[in-house]
Protein backbone atom coordinates (compact mmCIF):
# COMPACT_ATOMS: atom_id res chain seq x y z
CA UNK A 1 0.00 0.00 0.00
CA UNK A 2 1.79 3.75 -0.80
CA UNK A 3 0.34 6.63 -0.49
CA UNK A 4 1.02 9.91 1.66
CA UNK A 5 0.97 10.85 4.73
CA UNK A 6 -0.67 14.47 5.26
CA UNK A 7 0.88 16.07 8.79
CA UNK A 8 4.37 15.36 9.56
CA UNK A 9 5.45 13.36 13.05
CA UNK A 10 7.51 14.19 16.19
CA UNK A 11 10.39 12.05 16.52
CA UNK A 12 9.73 10.20 20.16
CA UNK A 13 12.17 8.18 20.25
CA UNK A 14 14.61 5.83 18.29
CA UNK A 15 11.57 4.18 15.65
CA UNK A 16 8.47 6.17 17.31
CA UNK A 17 6.87 8.93 15.95
CA UNK A 18 3.61 10.85 17.50
CA UNK A 19 1.49 12.71 15.41
CA UNK A 20 -0.91 15.48 17.16
CA UNK A 21 -4.10 13.36 16.41
CA UNK A 22 -3.36 10.65 19.19
CA UNK A 23 -1.41 8.20 16.61
CA UNK A 24 1.32 6.85 16.72
CA UNK A 25 3.95 5.56 13.79
CA UNK A 26 6.60 3.00 15.08
CA UNK A 27 8.65 2.57 11.78
CA UNK A 28 12.16 2.85 11.20
CA UNK A 29 12.94 6.35 8.96
CA UNK A 30 12.06 5.03 5.09
CA UNK A 31 8.63 3.70 6.10
CA UNK A 32 8.87 0.36 4.27
CA UNK A 33 7.43 -0.67 6.96
CA UNK A 34 4.87 0.86 9.49
CA UNK A 35 2.80 -0.13 12.75
CA UNK A 36 0.01 2.56 14.30
CA UNK A 37 -1.34 2.75 17.57
CA UNK A 38 -4.43 4.83 17.66
CA UNK A 39 -6.06 6.55 20.80
CA UNK A 40 -9.57 5.97 21.18
CA UNK A 41 -12.27 6.36 23.57
CA UNK A 42 -12.14 2.62 24.10
CA UNK A 43 -8.53 2.80 24.50
CA UNK A 44 -5.17 2.15 22.67
CA UNK A 45 -6.18 0.26 19.31
CA UNK A 46 -3.17 -0.93 17.03
CA UNK A 47 -2.52 -1.33 13.64
CA UNK A 48 -0.35 -4.40 12.64
CA UNK A 49 3.01 -5.06 14.31
CA UNK A 50 6.69 -4.70 13.16
CA UNK A 51 10.09 -6.31 14.96
CA UNK A 52 10.61 -4.54 17.98
CA UNK A 53 7.02 -3.09 18.21
CA UNK A 54 6.82 -3.43 22.50
CA UNK A 55 10.28 -2.67 23.10
CA UNK A 56 9.37 1.16 20.93
CA UNK A 57 6.41 1.80 22.45
CA UNK A 58 5.81 0.61 25.52
CA UNK A 59 8.21 2.16 27.59
CA UNK A 60 6.48 6.03 26.63
CA UNK A 61 3.08 5.04 26.68
CA UNK A 62 3.31 2.73 29.64
CA UNK A 63 0.00 0.38 28.55
CA UNK A 64 -1.35 -2.23 26.47
CA UNK A 65 -3.66 -1.89 23.15
CA UNK A 66 -7.23 -3.01 23.62
CA UNK A 67 -7.45 -4.49 20.47
CA UNK A 68 -4.80 -5.09 17.28
CA UNK A 69 -5.96 -4.72 13.92
CA UNK A 70 -4.14 -7.02 11.33
CA UNK A 71 -4.19 -6.57 7.80
CA UNK A 72 -2.71 -9.03 5.12
CA UNK A 73 0.93 -10.10 5.87
CA UNK A 74 3.20 -7.45 4.23
CA UNK A 75 7.38 -7.94 4.05
CA UNK A 76 10.26 -5.57 2.63
CA UNK A 77 13.48 -5.32 3.60
CA UNK A 78 12.84 -4.24 6.41
CA UNK A 79 10.44 -6.87 8.08
CA UNK A 80 7.03 -8.04 8.00
CA UNK A 81 3.43 -7.06 9.72
CA UNK A 82 3.23 -10.54 11.63
CA UNK A 83 6.36 -10.26 13.30
CA UNK A 84 6.19 -8.04 16.80
CA UNK A 85 3.37 -9.61 19.02
CA UNK A 86 5.19 -12.02 20.80
CA UNK A 87 6.64 -9.90 23.71
CA UNK A 88 3.64 -7.38 23.57
CA UNK A 89 1.27 -11.14 24.54
CA UNK A 90 3.47 -12.10 27.00
CA UNK A 91 3.17 -9.15 28.83
CA UNK A 92 -0.36 -8.78 28.24
CA UNK A 93 0.01 -12.72 29.72
CA UNK A 94 1.96 -11.63 32.96
CA UNK A 95 1.35 -8.12 33.97
CA UNK A 96 -1.15 -9.51 36.16
CA UNK A 97 -1.37 -13.35 36.22
CA UNK A 98 -4.52 -13.47 37.91
CA UNK A 99 -6.16 -11.39 35.16
CA UNK A 100 -4.13 -11.42 31.89
CA UNK A 101 -5.00 -8.35 29.91
CA UNK A 102 -7.05 -9.97 26.22
CA UNK A 103 -6.17 -7.95 23.67
CA UNK A 104 -8.72 -8.22 20.80
CA UNK A 105 -7.89 -9.31 17.02
CA UNK A 106 -9.54 -8.14 14.64
CA UNK A 107 -8.87 -8.89 10.47
CA UNK A 108 -9.88 -11.18 7.97
CA UNK A 109 -9.82 -15.01 9.54
CA UNK A 110 -7.28 -16.06 7.16
CA UNK A 111 -4.47 -13.54 8.49
CA UNK A 112 -5.99 -14.00 11.93
CA UNK A 113 -4.80 -17.45 11.72
CA UNK A 114 -1.56 -17.07 10.30
CA UNK A 115 -1.17 -14.84 13.01
CA UNK A 116 -2.44 -17.28 15.75
CA UNK A 117 -0.57 -20.34 14.46
CA UNK A 118 3.10 -18.63 15.12
CA UNK A 119 2.15 -17.62 18.28
CA UNK A 120 0.55 -20.76 19.32
CA UNK A 121 4.03 -22.35 18.54
CA UNK A 122 6.26 -19.89 21.07
CA UNK A 123 3.66 -19.51 24.02
CA UNK A 124 3.33 -23.38 24.15
CA UNK A 125 4.64 -24.14 27.82
CA UNK A 126 5.43 -23.76 31.18
CA UNK A 127 8.30 -25.35 33.70
CA UNK A 128 6.91 -26.88 36.59
CA UNK A 129 7.90 -29.16 39.72
CA UNK A 130 8.24 -32.77 38.75
CA UNK A 131 6.95 -35.88 40.91
CA UNK A 132 10.25 -35.37 43.39
CA UNK A 133 9.61 -31.62 43.79
CA UNK A 134 12.08 -30.18 42.13
CA UNK A 135 10.84 -27.26 40.72
CA UNK A 136 10.93 -26.41 36.73
CA UNK A 137 12.72 -30.15 36.44
CA UNK A 138 9.44 -31.05 34.12
CA UNK A 139 8.10 -29.12 30.98
CA UNK A 140 4.12 -29.36 29.96
CA UNK A 141 2.81 -27.85 27.34
CA UNK A 142 0.06 -25.28 27.52
CA UNK A 143 -1.04 -22.59 25.14
CA UNK A 144 -0.61 -19.34 26.88
CA UNK A 145 -1.63 -17.40 24.21
CA UNK A 146 -5.82 -18.60 24.85
CA UNK A 147 -5.52 -16.66 27.64
CA UNK A 148 -5.19 -13.19 25.91
CA UNK A 149 -5.66 -13.95 22.02
CA UNK A 150 -9.14 -12.71 21.67
CA UNK A 151 -10.50 -13.73 17.99
CA UNK A 152 -12.71 -11.12 16.13
CA UNK A 153 -12.41 -12.51 12.34
CA UNK A 154 -14.26 -10.27 10.06
CA UNK A 155 -15.32 -9.14 6.84
CA UNK A 156 -16.76 -6.49 7.41
CA UNK A 157 -16.77 -4.33 10.87
CA UNK A 158 -16.00 -5.00 14.32
CA UNK A 159 -17.40 -2.67 16.90
CA UNK A 160 -15.87 -2.00 20.10
CA UNK A 161 -18.67 0.83 22.46
CA UNK A 162 -18.64 4.07 19.96
CA UNK A 163 -15.32 2.62 17.91
CA UNK A 164 -16.18 0.86 14.78
CA UNK A 165 -13.30 -0.80 12.82
CA UNK A 166 -13.81 -1.12 9.18
CA UNK A 167 -11.65 -4.10 7.92
CA UNK A 168 -13.29 -4.87 4.82
CA UNK A 169 -10.39 -4.42 2.69
CA UNK A 170 -7.79 -7.41 3.52
CA UNK A 171 -5.36 -4.80 2.89
CA UNK A 172 -6.95 -1.33 4.77
CA UNK A 173 -8.22 -0.40 7.88
CA UNK A 174 -10.65 2.61 8.93
CA UNK A 175 -11.44 3.37 12.46
CA UNK A 176 -14.33 5.58 13.40
CA UNK A 177 -14.64 6.42 16.99
CA UNK A 178 -18.42 8.26 18.06
CA UNK A 179 -19.40 8.56 14.26
CA UNK A 180 -15.50 10.39 12.91
CA UNK A 181 -12.88 8.71 11.33
CA UNK A 182 -9.75 9.05 13.52
CA UNK A 183 -7.40 6.54 11.04
CA UNK A 184 -7.55 5.54 7.65
CA UNK A 185 -4.44 3.59 6.17
CA UNK A 186 -4.51 5.30 3.03
CA UNK A 187 -3.48 8.27 4.90
CA UNK A 188 -1.03 6.74 7.27
CA UNK A 189 0.65 3.77 4.97
CA UNK A 190 1.20 0.89 6.38
CA UNK A 191 4.34 0.83 3.65
CA UNK A 192 5.80 3.12 1.44
CA UNK A 193 6.46 0.00 -0.66
CA UNK A 194 9.63 -2.54 -1.21
CA UNK A 195 11.24 -0.51 -3.40
CA UNK A 196 11.50 1.83 -0.50
CA UNK A 197 12.80 -0.81 1.23
CA UNK A 198 15.52 -2.10 -1.34
CA UNK A 199 17.05 1.20 -1.92
CA UNK A 200 17.42 2.51 2.04
CA UNK A 201 18.95 -1.34 2.57
CA UNK A 202 21.47 -0.56 -0.41
CA UNK A 203 22.16 2.62 0.86
CA UNK A 204 23.08 1.51 4.39
CA UNK A 205 24.89 -1.68 3.14
CA UNK A 206 26.85 0.69 0.44
CA UNK A 207 28.76 2.02 3.74
CA UNK A 208 30.43 -1.05 5.05
CA UNK A 209 33.49 -1.46 4.27
CA UNK A 210 35.10 -5.55 3.52
CA UNK A 211 35.86 -6.80 6.76
CA UNK A 212 38.78 -7.83 7.68
CA UNK A 213 40.10 -10.93 9.60
CA UNK A 214 43.01 -13.23 9.49
CA UNK A 215 41.95 -16.50 8.46
CA UNK A 216 43.66 -18.55 10.61
CA UNK A 217 42.03 -17.57 13.92
CA UNK A 218 38.42 -17.78 15.01
CA UNK A 219 36.51 -15.04 16.20
CA UNK A 220 33.28 -13.81 17.57
CA UNK A 221 31.65 -10.34 17.42
CA UNK A 222 28.97 -9.80 20.08
CA UNK A 223 26.10 -8.29 17.28
CA UNK A 224 23.86 -8.09 20.55
CA UNK A 225 23.21 -9.17 23.56
CA UNK A 226 20.17 -8.07 24.97
CA UNK A 227 15.94 -9.70 25.21
CA UNK A 228 12.95 -8.64 23.22
CA UNK A 229 11.24 -6.52 25.43
CA UNK A 230 14.09 -4.21 26.73
CA UNK A 231 15.73 -1.51 24.43
CA UNK A 232 18.99 -2.62 22.93
CA UNK A 233 19.99 -5.16 20.53
CA UNK A 234 18.32 -8.49 21.23
CA UNK A 235 21.40 -11.53 21.49
CA UNK A 236 22.61 -12.33 18.16
CA UNK A 237 26.51 -13.15 16.54
CA UNK A 238 29.00 -13.32 14.19
CA UNK A 239 31.54 -16.12 14.04
CA UNK A 240 34.48 -16.15 11.74
CA UNK A 241 37.34 -18.78 10.66
CA UNK A 242 38.83 -19.39 7.34
CA UNK A 243 36.78 -17.68 4.61
CA UNK A 244 33.64 -18.53 6.38
CA UNK A 245 31.27 -15.89 8.00
CA UNK A 246 28.07 -17.12 10.24
CA UNK A 247 25.61 -14.52 11.37
CA UNK A 248 23.88 -16.71 14.06
CA UNK A 249 20.08 -15.73 14.51
CA UNK A 250 20.21 -12.02 12.74
CA UNK A 251 18.24 -9.36 14.69
CA UNK A 252 15.02 -7.01 13.76
CA UNK A 253 16.43 -3.94 11.11
CA UNK A 254 19.99 -5.89 11.35
CA UNK A 255 20.70 -3.76 7.98
CA UNK A 256 21.32 -0.65 10.62
CA UNK A 257 23.07 -2.81 12.92
CA UNK A 258 25.49 -4.23 10.51
CA UNK A 259 26.56 -0.66 9.75
CA UNK A 260 27.36 -0.49 13.14
CA UNK A 261 29.51 -3.85 13.28
CA UNK A 262 30.79 -2.91 9.95
CA UNK A 263 29.76 -6.45 8.33
CA UNK A 264 28.01 -6.97 5.61
CA UNK A 265 25.34 -9.28 5.22
CA UNK A 266 25.38 -10.41 1.70
CA UNK A 267 29.33 -11.07 2.36
CA UNK A 268 27.82 -13.86 4.94
CA UNK A 269 28.55 -17.25 3.99
CA UNK A 270 25.70 -18.81 6.59
CA UNK A 271 23.45 -17.98 8.57
CA UNK A 272 22.30 -20.25 11.69
CA UNK A 273 18.70 -20.15 13.86
CA UNK A 274 19.01 -21.47 16.78
CA UNK A 275 15.11 -21.49 17.38
CA UNK A 276 12.26 -19.13 16.83
CA UNK A 277 11.12 -17.39 19.59
CA UNK A 278 10.53 -14.08 18.62
CA UNK A 279 13.73 -12.34 19.36
CA UNK A 280 16.34 -14.56 17.80
CA UNK A 281 13.98 -14.68 14.01
CA UNK A 282 13.26 -10.80 14.09
CA UNK A 283 15.66 -10.39 10.94
CA UNK A 284 14.96 -13.55 9.22
CA UNK A 285 11.79 -12.45 6.59
CA UNK A 286 14.01 -9.31 6.03
CA UNK A 287 17.19 -11.37 5.19
CA UNK A 288 15.11 -13.69 3.09
CA UNK A 289 13.17 -11.26 1.01
CA UNK A 290 16.76 -9.51 0.43
CA UNK A 291 17.91 -12.95 -0.93
CA UNK A 292 14.60 -13.64 -3.51
CA UNK A 293 14.73 -9.83 -4.94
CA UNK A 294 18.34 -10.30 -5.75
CA UNK A 295 17.65 -13.82 -6.81
CA UNK A 296 19.91 -15.73 -3.83
CA UNK A 297 19.73 -18.92 -1.61
CA UNK A 298 19.76 -17.81 2.00
CA UNK A 299 22.23 -20.43 3.32
CA UNK A 300 20.43 -21.95 6.33
CA UNK A 301 22.17 -23.52 9.06
CA UNK A 302 19.44 -25.32 11.85
CA UNK A 303 18.39 -28.60 13.22
CA UNK A 304 14.62 -29.83 11.53
CA UNK A 305 12.84 -29.41 14.32
CA UNK A 306 13.34 -25.63 14.08
CA UNK A 307 12.95 -25.44 10.68
CA UNK A 308 10.18 -27.06 10.56
CA UNK A 309 8.77 -23.80 12.63
CA UNK A 310 10.32 -21.13 10.60
CA UNK A 311 8.35 -23.27 7.59
CA UNK A 312 5.12 -22.65 10.12
CA UNK A 313 6.01 -19.07 10.52
CA UNK A 314 6.91 -17.36 7.24
CA UNK A 315 4.94 -19.74 4.92
CA UNK A 316 1.90 -17.44 5.34
CA UNK A 317 4.02 -14.76 3.75
CA UNK A 318 6.81 -16.39 1.42
CA UNK A 319 4.88 -19.59 0.43
CA UNK A 320 7.40 -22.39 -0.03
CA UNK A 321 10.40 -20.96 2.14
CA UNK A 322 12.55 -23.73 1.15
CA UNK A 323 12.06 -22.57 -2.59
CA UNK A 324 14.48 -19.95 -1.53
CA UNK A 325 16.94 -21.41 1.17
CA UNK A 326 19.88 -24.14 0.91
CA UNK A 327 19.57 -25.92 3.76
CA UNK A 328 22.16 -28.09 5.92
CA UNK A 329 21.09 -30.01 8.74
CA UNK A 330 24.03 -29.24 12.15
CA UNK A 331 23.15 -32.73 13.53
CA UNK A 332 25.16 -33.91 10.60
CA UNK A 333 28.13 -35.02 12.26
CA UNK A 334 29.57 -36.25 9.10
CA UNK A 335 29.07 -32.85 7.55
CA UNK A 336 30.07 -30.32 10.75
CA UNK A 337 33.02 -32.73 11.96
CA UNK A 338 35.00 -30.73 9.63
CA UNK A 339 32.94 -27.57 7.90
CA UNK A 340 35.63 -26.25 6.28
CA UNK A 341 38.05 -26.91 8.46
CA UNK A 342 35.97 -26.42 11.55
CA UNK A 343 34.40 -28.94 13.87
CA UNK A 344 30.81 -27.23 14.61
CA UNK A 345 29.10 -28.96 17.65
CA UNK A 346 25.33 -28.61 18.84
CA UNK A 347 23.59 -29.85 22.14
CA UNK A 348 19.74 -29.60 22.47
CA UNK A 349 18.51 -27.01 25.29
CA UNK A 350 16.27 -27.16 27.73
CA UNK A 351 14.06 -24.16 26.54
CA UNK A 352 10.31 -23.98 25.73
CA UNK A 353 10.55 -24.34 22.09
CA UNK A 354 13.56 -26.79 20.02
CA UNK A 355 16.92 -24.90 20.81
CA UNK A 356 20.15 -25.56 20.13
CA UNK A 357 23.46 -24.11 21.62
CA UNK A 358 26.43 -24.38 19.55
CA UNK A 359 30.30 -24.77 20.28
CA UNK A 360 33.06 -24.15 17.46
CA UNK A 361 36.80 -26.01 17.49
CA UNK A 362 39.17 -24.50 14.71
CA UNK A 363 42.81 -24.57 14.41
CA UNK A 364 42.86 -25.38 18.24
CA UNK A 365 40.91 -22.65 19.85
CA UNK A 366 37.09 -23.20 20.20
CA UNK A 367 34.88 -21.19 21.76
CA UNK A 368 30.97 -22.21 22.86
CA UNK A 369 27.66 -19.78 23.03
CA UNK A 370 24.97 -21.68 25.79
CA UNK A 371 21.67 -20.74 23.37
CA UNK A 372 18.93 -19.91 24.92
CA UNK A 373 18.88 -22.21 27.91
CA UNK A 374 17.23 -22.84 31.34
CA UNK A 375 20.16 -24.32 33.62
CA UNK A 376 21.56 -24.99 37.08
CA UNK A 377 22.89 -27.84 38.65
CA UNK A 378 20.46 -28.95 41.02
CA UNK A 379 17.96 -28.91 38.11
CA UNK A 380 20.24 -31.42 35.65
CA UNK A 381 20.84 -33.48 39.04
CA UNK A 382 16.84 -33.75 39.49
CA UNK A 383 16.55 -34.11 35.70
CA UNK A 384 18.59 -37.08 35.92
CA UNK A 385 17.09 -38.72 39.01
CA UNK A 386 13.48 -38.53 37.22
CA UNK A 387 15.14 -39.75 33.92
CA UNK A 388 14.09 -36.72 31.80
CA UNK A 389 18.24 -36.85 31.38
CA UNK A 390 20.58 -39.82 30.29
CA UNK A 391 23.94 -39.52 31.49
CA UNK A 392 24.88 -38.34 28.09
CA UNK A 393 22.63 -35.93 27.66
CA UNK A 394 23.95 -34.75 31.30
CA UNK A 395 27.21 -33.84 29.95
CA UNK A 396 26.08 -32.20 27.31
CA UNK A 397 23.88 -30.03 29.63
CA UNK A 398 26.37 -29.43 31.90
CA UNK A 399 29.23 -27.07 32.38
CA UNK A 400 31.65 -30.38 31.03
CA UNK A 401 30.56 -29.13 27.29
CA UNK A 402 32.00 -25.78 27.76
CA UNK A 403 35.42 -27.47 29.02
CA UNK A 404 37.48 -27.54 26.24
CA UNK A 405 36.73 -24.25 24.82
CA UNK A 406 38.75 -20.84 25.57
CA UNK A 407 35.55 -19.17 26.16
CA UNK A 408 32.14 -19.82 26.33
CA UNK A 409 28.98 -16.76 25.89
CA UNK A 410 26.05 -17.82 28.74
CA UNK A 411 22.67 -17.09 28.46
CA UNK A 412 22.45 -15.12 31.73
CA UNK A 413 19.62 -13.30 33.34
CA UNK A 414 19.08 -11.41 36.68
CA UNK A 415 15.45 -11.00 37.16
CA UNK A 416 14.78 -14.51 37.74
CA UNK A 417 13.53 -15.21 34.42
CA UNK A 418 11.56 -18.63 34.07
CA UNK A 419 13.12 -19.84 30.70
CA UNK A 420 16.30 -18.67 31.38
CA UNK A 421 19.58 -19.01 33.19
CA UNK A 422 20.34 -17.03 36.97
CA UNK A 423 23.35 -15.29 36.92
CA UNK A 424 24.23 -17.29 40.21
CA UNK A 425 23.41 -20.91 38.20
CA UNK A 426 26.47 -19.18 35.62
CA UNK A 427 28.56 -18.16 38.00
CA UNK A 428 28.65 -22.01 39.54
CA UNK A 429 29.35 -23.09 36.03
CA UNK A 430 31.98 -20.87 35.82
CA UNK A 431 33.78 -21.81 38.67
CA UNK A 432 33.81 -25.72 37.56
CA UNK A 433 35.55 -25.07 34.59
CA UNK A 434 38.13 -21.81 35.86
CA UNK A 435 40.52 -22.05 32.87
CA UNK A 436 37.48 -20.59 30.43
CA UNK A 437 36.74 -17.53 30.34
CA UNK A 438 32.83 -17.18 30.92
CA UNK A 439 30.36 -14.53 29.23
CA UNK A 440 27.39 -13.46 29.83
CA UNK A 441 24.83 -12.25 26.93
CA UNK A 442 20.92 -12.29 26.77
CA UNK A 443 20.16 -9.84 29.89
CA UNK A 444 17.95 -6.83 30.40
CA UNK A 445 19.60 -4.78 32.71
CA UNK A 446 23.91 -4.92 32.98
CA UNK A 447 24.95 -6.96 36.11
CA UNK A 448 28.83 -6.85 37.90
CA UNK A 449 30.77 -10.42 38.79
CA UNK A 450 33.57 -12.10 39.89
CA UNK A 451 33.47 -14.75 37.42
CA UNK A 452 30.84 -13.89 34.27
CA UNK A 453 31.63 -10.49 32.58
CA UNK A 454 28.72 -9.12 30.51
CA UNK A 455 29.02 -8.69 27.10
CA UNK A 456 28.72 -5.25 25.29
CA UNK A 457 27.10 -4.78 21.65
CA UNK A 458 30.43 -5.49 19.15
CA UNK A 459 32.69 -6.79 21.54
CA UNK A 460 35.56 -9.23 19.21
CA UNK A 461 36.73 -12.06 20.72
Amino acid sequence: MTSTITKQPKRVDYNLYAFESGIYRVSGPELSLCAYLVETSAGLIQVNAVPELFKSYFPHLKKLPVAAVVTEPIVTQLGDSLTGFEFELWTARFIDFQRPHKIKFIGQESTLKALYRRLELTMNGDFVHDENGQRQAKFVSRRWVDDVFEWHSSNSEVEIGSVRIDVSNSKEVKIYDGGKLVYDSTLYPISTGQDAASLYVDMMLSQIEPFQRDEDELGIIVAGNGIGSKPGVTSNFIVHYADRLMWIDPPARFYEKAVKLQVNPDAVTEYIITHCHEDHIEGFSALLQRKIERKEKLCLLSVDPVLEQLKEIFSPIFGDIMQHINYTDLSNREIFKNYFGCDIQIRENYHPVPTIGLKFNYNGRAIGISGDVLYSKNLINARLQNGSLTKEQYEIASAQWFADTELFLHDTTVSKDPVHTDLEDVEDLAREIPHVKAYGYHFGVRFESDYVTPTRFGDRL
